[in-house]
């Protein structure tokens, strides 16, 4: 077995590198800024964006399709529901509902925050962006009222893809009045393996 991860912390490779680490699954580690001037990252994702994955050669990029590979082409480990199931479905939604209604909106708000050259960016999007994630970020948390984790009440794949854009909103200062969130974010960071640490 050869997996090779392009990261770079606090990026979504994170999600990538929790899921090989609940899976136990070995893999090589190229990380760091200059990740993204690499040849061969160019060559799996054709932005050059993180995470991107080769495995056995092959490549894969977005966070969603890498995590769902691993997961499903180790069905062993049972991390996330297997294709055809009510806990796969439960599992689909939760993902989608995360990338269109927290994380585009956090994403949105970072790129105009650092990412685009300065003459580009439009403030006035970002509270706009803020209220918009905090309407998902409330779903999130009538969702978790009464329940430890995202599906079938156990901790899986989904939680370690929300659980990032949950953390993401935290560091923002989105989810302090959100109490079931606040809980569930303290179950994901107490867990060994977990990567979404505190902002320091």
């Amino acid at each position: 077995m050869s997996i090779t991860l392009y990261e770079l912390n606090p990026t979504r490779s994170a999600r990538v590198r929790w899921t090989l680490l609940e899976l136990g699954l070995p893999f090589e580690s190229v990380a760091g800024p200059e990740v993204f001037a690499m040849p061969e990252l160019a060559e799996i994702h054709p932005l050059s964006k993180l995470p991107a994955l080769r495995d056995e050669g092959r490549p894969l990029f977005e966070s969603a399709a890498i995590c769902n590979w691993l997961a499903d082409s180790h069905p062993q480990a049972g991390l996330v529901a297997p294709s055809g199931t009510w806990s796969r479905a439960l599992h689909d939604q939760w993902v989608a509902f995360t990338l269109a209604e927290i994380e585009a909106f956090l994403w949105h708000t970072a790129r105009n925050l650092f990412l685009l050259p300065e003459a580009e960016r439009v403030p006035a999007v970002y509270p706009q962006n803020e209220a918009a994630a905090k309407r998902g970020l409330a779903v999130l948390d009538a969702h978790l009222g009464g329940r430890d984790w995202m599906v079938d009440d156990r901790f899986s794949l989904t939680d370690i893809f929300v659980g990032y854009a949950v953390c993401w909103a935290g560091w923002q200062g989105m989810t302090g009045d959100l109490a079931n969130v606040t809980a569930y974010v303290e179950r994901l960071q107490a867990r060994p393996l977990c990567p979404y640490q505190p902002a320091a």
